[in-house]
């Protein structure tokens, strides 16, 4: 079974639509996806829709930025009830948040000499969540930078003269909600972190239920050492691409990671679920 469960689209940040980021799993012979906007499930039920004649399925999902006192944690939500109002109450919190802060980006860039419309980043992000790469695609446009890893690289990175911090969700809040929306909580992309042994284990007493194992940036070691991880505090092993666009030789990054032959991926994630919707 051929699976990702770490997919963006234009619900968020993506470049697809989400019936064009199923189309685009179809073609790469993909069994299951999930798709995992930041901050918003407005994409899952077309996405459901697009796949529902086609024996692909997609799992709900959601990707939400919490932040301890250190840096930030991408944690996932899987297998959610995307009408849980409380959950819904937060994403509506955190989609305003993105809103003011993408504005603030905007207004530090006109400082800097570098005029770009706010009314522009907000047509890009298509009525989705706001993100820092709404801001780099108008600042393409309008030829400041050459590409989106350029306005990154000279404005936007975590250090650059244009960031601005986004809202604080504590990761004990965001971990909570996605299990009283009756899902199980997923750390993405733990090899990003230099010290993910330490952050894991931060996470595990909060209620984490997994972490993201096998991902395009991890090296061998990472997720053989992910692994021993997984295994020592009992957390679900997943997979994820983070696809948010094709490369730039026209190939995507979906379903590019493989999982050891054994792996039940899917059926350890509704398990851990069922411990959480019996109780949502």
């Amino acid at each position: 079974m051929r699976v990702d469960l770490h997919l963006h689209s234009t619900a968020s940040d993506g470049v697809y639509s989400p019936a064009e980021v199923v189309q685009i799993a179809l073609t790469n012979q993909l069994d299951v996806i999930a798709l995992t906007d930041h901050d918003t499930v407005s994409g899952i039920r077309p996405a459901q829709a697009a796949a529902a004649t086609t024996g692909l399925q997609v799992l709900a999902g959601v990707e939400l930025s919490s932040e301890d006192e250190h840096t930030d944690r991408h944690v996932l939500g899987y297998l959610i009830d995307v009408d849980h109002a409380p959950l819904q109450a937060l994403l509506s919190e955190l989609r305003d948040s993105r809103t003011n802060r993408a504005a603030r980006m905007v207004q530090k860039l006109a400082d800097l000499g570098i005029p770009i419309s706010m009314e522009r980043v907000l047509a890009l992000a298509d009525d989705g969540a706001v993100g820092r790469p709404h801001v780099a695609r108008a600042l393409v446009e309008g030829g400041y930078v050459s590409s989106i890893q350029e306005a990154f690289d000279q404005y936007l990175a975590n250090d650059g003269p244009a960031y601005v911090p986004h809202y604080r969700l504590e990761p004990q809040r965001a971990i909570s909600m996605i299990h009283a929306a009756g899902g199980v909580a997923v750390l993405a992309h733990p090899g990003h972190y230099e010290d993910y042994r330490a952050v894991i284990a931060a996470l595990v007493p909060l209620g984490l239920d997994g972490i993201e194992v096998y991902y395009p940036d991890h090296t061998p070691a990472v997720v053989e050492d992910l692994t021993v991880l997984a295994r020592q505090y009992r957390l679900v092993m997943t997979v994820g691409s983070d696809f948010h666009r094709r490369e730039g030789d026209g190939s995507a990054r979906i379903g590019s990671v493989r999982t050891p032959p054994d792996a039940n991926i899917v059926e350890a994630l509704r398990e851990r679920a069922r411990t959480y919707q019996s109780t949502a």
